[in-house]
């Protein structure tokens, strides 16, 4: 570091801060990458230094120049050519950009590409962020390479926003990532520069997995046909049909206008594949569907022979402190968020999902945490909470500091639990300002306060022994976690485990009732993190010692039934999920002696009939648990009789319920 001054930040790209420095040795300007080795494994670090050296012997004028790279006792630096301006800010300043100025843009990306794809290096990370405009108004790609080994980024923990608006349709099927993705997010990024969005802009993955899978491309009118032709071209989501690069250099858009380098590899990318080559990819593509649906299928086969299978787990009682009062926070916030009732309005905000400029990213912190140290700190700043100093949980820099033990497998239940008292602090203390609330709310929206403590919860009942790491993901640059972890027996539980637990999902379930846009980052949480065992698992435990886990999933999963219906199949996933053959009891559930698991049973029922498919249906249902709902509307209590009577009154028009 000594040959260089650093002068300011830049900004954090996805996998650490770039700072703007000058080499002492001829005052020139230099982007410094500082990448922390915290919470990455050897393998991850191994892929760093080999794309080091891979970037080292790259050289073309539309591509960052990587000057040089070392290391330190807790970080890898990359020191890459300066570059004054970023694509971003012409996008943010003007909205779009005349075609004239893009098709300039375009001749430098596609020069910058084919350069690559002929140097056998895929980029994997196109998007408008990692595309930088020097001096002489040359766009110059940045941060290739490094994306694959990312191995931990899950696009939904942290606060940077965004989600992977520019990831091509194969990868949404798990197929290999290949150069024809590149290609997708290339088209993608000039359809938003000439457009001003996307071609597909949401806030959520889930949503924006079924605008690629089942929604058309709108093509604009005022572009120049050949404009529109080169972006058809990029833009068409069998990857069979995509342009090629023999397509793409022939192409009027483009030709006479690149930078093509002699410098290539002797087996490129950029080759016309062979009819034989083609036709074995697409042979790999339909064996990789097989195989899916088989295992699929399986499943469904499985289950229905277990169907008849009843499961108890014996745990101890959890018993959680009240924290501002004599009442538990437990149940205050319980008290305050919305009942699962047909006959009460929910209130939300409903918030038109801005364009994402940023995708997410991830990376888990396994440093020592000191655990005393941590619940003095804890309590110390919940007791300014109390005393109505709320910058902790208003201001982002302390609010990551208080939340970075839920994305540490080294914490303690103890502090976790902690961690979550102080998150619900501000909803339950008296005489807080409805000003200071919504701020506190709209932060935790930005710092992914929901997911975070979703992932917590994985880390905690996680066995480590049978798991694989965190960070696996398949294929690279899929939305989706690999689901190869294995969680701990309920019965390998301790208090203080059950005790974490609880306080995690009570806040978010209040935090689902209170904010359609914190529904949405539970969904999103459940399919990227793959937790829908871990969510059954939660269902499974035995209702008379863990109502409250339990009761708190089921309001969440039944308000997604109620607010984001087109969500319901990650429901179906939960429930179907195979956990050695075992079912949930949702009789023992009806028969609690808890009332408000008894009504949120029957409120979970109604909702989840209304949308999961009849052979799931007619696998769960059966004589007892049609007789059980019937006999709660004649229960002592009368919340519980309303929420019966309404199941019943519905549920019974339907195929299944009749036997």
């Amino acid at each position: 570091m000594e040959k260089y001054e650093v002068i300011g930040t830049l900004g954090e790209g996805s996998f650490g801060r770039v700072y703007k420095a000058k080499q002492i040795c001829n005052g020139c300007f230099v982007a410094l990458k500082v990448i922390s080795k915290r919470g990455r494994s050897n393998k991850e670090l191994k892929g760093f230094r080999r794309e080091c050296e891979i970037q080292k012997n790259l050289h073309h004028p539309n591509i960052i120049q990587m000057l040089d790279s070392f290391e330190t006792d807790n970080e890898i630096v990359v020191i890459t050519e300066f570059a004054s301006k970023e694509l971003t800010a012409l996008l943010a300043k003007s909205g779009y950009l005349p075609e004239d100025k893009v098709q300039a843009i375009v001749w430098d990306l596609v020069s910058a590409l084919f350069y690559l794809h002929s140097n056998r290096v895929l980029h994997r990370d196109l998007k408008p962020q990692n595309i930088l405009i020097d001096s002489k108004n040359r766009a110059k790609l940045c941060d290739f390479g490094f994306a694959r080994n990312m191995s931990t980024g899950t696009h939904v923990l942290t606060s940077i926003k965004g989600t992977p608006l520019y990831m091509a349709p194969e990868l949404i099927d798990e197929q290999p990532y290949d150069y024809n993705a590149d290609l997708w997010s290339l088209g993608c990024i000039i359809y938003e520069l000439l457009m001003g969005t996307p071609p597909f802009c949401t806030g959520s993955i889930l949503h924006l997995i079924r605008l690629i899978r089942h929604e058309q491309i709108q093509w604009p009118t005022f572009l120049s046909e050949n404009c529109i032709s080169f972006l058809k071209g990029l833009l068409q989501k069998n990857p069979l049909k995509r342009m090629t690069w023999d397509d793409i250099l022939e192409h009027p858009f483009v030709k006479g206008h690149l930078v093509l380098s002699d410098d290539t590899s002797s087996m490129p990318l950029t080759r016309q594949m062979t009819p034989n080559s083609l036709q074995i990819k697409e042979t790999q593509r339909k064996e990789s569907v097989k195989i899916r649906q088989s295992k699929s299928s399986s499943k469904n086969n499985e289950k229905s022979e277990q169907s008849g299978e009843k499961s108890k787990d014996k745990s101890s009682e959890v018993k959680t402190d009240a924290v501002a009062s004599g009442t538990s926070m437990v149940e205050q916030l319980n008290e305050s968020s919305p009942k699962n009732s047909e006959n009460e309005p929910f209130t939300h905000d409903s918030e038109a999902s801005a364009s994402m400029s940023k995708t997410f990213n991830f990376i888990e912190d396994n440093q020592p945490i000191e655990t005393e140290e941590w619940i003095v700190f804890l309590q110390r700043t919940m007791q300014e909470i109390i005393n109505g100093e709320l910058t902790s949980v208003s201001e982002t820099t302390q609010a990551n500091v208080i939340v970075s033990p839920l994305r540490n497998p080294n914490a303690s239940p103890r502090v976790l639990t902690y961690v979550c008292k102080l998150l619900a602090l501000p909803f339950v203390v008296k005489d807080v300002p409805d000003e200071s609330v919504a701020q506190v709310k709209d932060l935790y929206k930005d710092i992914k306060i929901v997911p975070n403590l979703v992932y917590a919860s994985k880390l905690l009942v996680r066995d480590y022994k049978g798991s694989s790491s965190s960070g696996s993901m398949s294929p690279a640059n899929s939305p989706v976690l690999a689901a190869l972890d294995n969680y701990r027996d309920a019965a390998d539980l301790t208090t203080e485990d059950f005790e974490a637990l609880e306080n995690m999902y009570v806040v978010i379930c209040h935090l689902v009732h209170l904010d359609e846009q914190f529904l949405i980052q539970f969904c999103d949480a459940l399919v990227v993190l793959s937790v829908y065992k871990l969510m059954k698992l939660f269902l499974l435990l035995t209702c008379q010692q863990k109502y409250e886990i339990i009761g708190n999933v089921l309001a969440i999963l039944t308000e997604i039934s109620r607010k984001v219906p087109e969500n319901a199949d990650v429901i179906e996933k939960v429930i179907t999920s195979s956990i050695s053959n075992r079912n949930i009891n949702f009789v023992e559930l009806l028969r609690s002696s808890d009332a408000l698991l008894r009504e949120r049973t029957c409120y979970f029922l109604l909702n989840f009939g209304r949308h999961a498919s009849e052979n799931t249906m007619a696998e769960l249902w059966n004589e007892t648990l049609k007789e059980t709902l019937e006999a709660l509307m004649y229960d002592s209590i009368e919340d519980v009789r309303s929420a019966a009577e309404v199941a019943v009154t519905e549920l019974k028009i339907k195929d299944f319920y009749a036997l």
